[in-house]
């Protein structure tokens, strides 16, 4: 089994997180959007086993900082950096925003 390292979100990941929750609730899925907020969650603590399984992002902005990004239910994008024992998850975008 593969070593687990720890997976930090950073305060804009989470203000991220918070930010899509509020969308998918003012659309009139509360429920949903605690579902997919859990989802969101576990993705990024998932991160920590295989970190490289990510390739470094193809935009130029996060590739020259070596930022990797993991695609999440095929909308959303994981801008994190592998530090020595750790996971840093520093976004979580709308892949729209990413074009």
């Amino acid at each position: 089994m593969a070593q687990r390292i720890e997976v930090i979100f950073r305060r804009s990941a989470s203000e991220d997180i918070a930010n899509i929750s509020y969308y998918v609730t003012t659309k009139g899925y509360p429920e949903n959007a605690k579902r997919f907020v859990d989802k969101l969650h576990k993705f990024g603590e998932s991160l920590g086993v295989f970190p490289e399984k990510y390739p470094i992002c193809r935009h130029k902005q996060f590739a020259k900082k070596k930022f990797h990004c993991a695609v999440f239910d095929k909308n959303y994008v994981f801008v994190y950096k592998i530090e020595t024992t750790r996971i840093v998850i520093y976004n979580v975008i709308h892949a729209k925003r990413l074009i």
